[in-house]
């Protein structure tokens, strides 16, 4: 994710740190079941003969392939959501990472959060994939926010509204020079977009399931650097 500011001059960014996120979407697990009908071969194991329609030529179980194009298609695929294909991915996960990297894809698991998603090989001459959200600066201050409540949640479960949300990103608002309306379109417009990137998930009423991704997808280097320079200008706006 690249941060540019929408709220005015932008702060001065700590070397080249910027954020970077699974790609926008709804959060894999929201329906698509696996292929019924599959024809399978010695038990349906990665790697052996699958056909799951004429003239198919892929060589992956359909529940391996259903993990793999979840993947792909991010923004992420979790545990929680999608069970079954979690269990598959964790079943076919050498296979997969070869799928993957063939692609240029690296796939990263966090266990303990028990959610997965891809990213663009550190190859220096590989091209890039992986879709980058660009993020105003109110979405880099609310997802700085939302990460430092998911790590200091005891059970690993965050919950919060708009108004909330809010409340915390009003230090921010004198330093964009703008109106009280201008402020609150802006505040609209990011609620809107981290709902839309799958960051947000949301409940009843106004209320947002904060998603686990955001333990695992930001660097702690690129984070601190950020955190800091943050905390900054919320000084300077007071």
């Amino acid at each position: 994710m690249t941060e540019p500011n929408a709220t005015g001059p932008g702060p001065t960014r700590p070397g080249s740190t910027d954020l970077r996120s699974a790609r926008p979407g709804r959060p894999a697990g929201s329906g698509t079941a696996a292929p019924s009908g599959a024809e399978t071969s010695a038990g349906g194991d990665a790697g052996t003969g699958v056909h799951l329609w004429p003239g198919d030529h892929g060589t992956l179980p359909a529940p391996a392939r259903l993990a793999l194009a979840r993947l792909v298609r991010g923004p992420y695929l979790a545990a929680e959501s999608d069970p079954d294909t979690w269990r598959s991915l964790l079943t076919n996960e050498d296979v997969v990472r070869e799928r993957l990297a063939d692609q240029y894809l690296d796939l990263v698991i966090d266990a303990e959060a028990q959610v997965a998603f891809v990213r663009d090989v550190p190859a220096p001459d590989a091209p890039q994939v992986v879709r980058e959200l660009t993020l105003t600066f109110l979405d880099t201050a609310l997802l700085l926010h939302l990460r430092a409540l998911l790590l200091d949640s005891a059970d690993g479960r965050v919950a919060i509204s708009r108004d909330e949300a809010a409340d915390h990103l009003g230090r921010y608002r004198r330093r964009g020079g703008g109106s009280p309306m201008d402020f609150t379109r802006q505040l609209d417009a990011t609620w809107a977009r981290l709902i839309e990137s799958g960051m947000l998930e949301p409940l009843s009423g106004d209320r947002c399931v904060v998603s686990p991704v955001l333990r695992t997808v930001f660097g702690a280097d690129q984070v601190a650097a950020l955190s800091a320079e943050y905390a900054r200008l919320a000084k300077e706006s007071a």
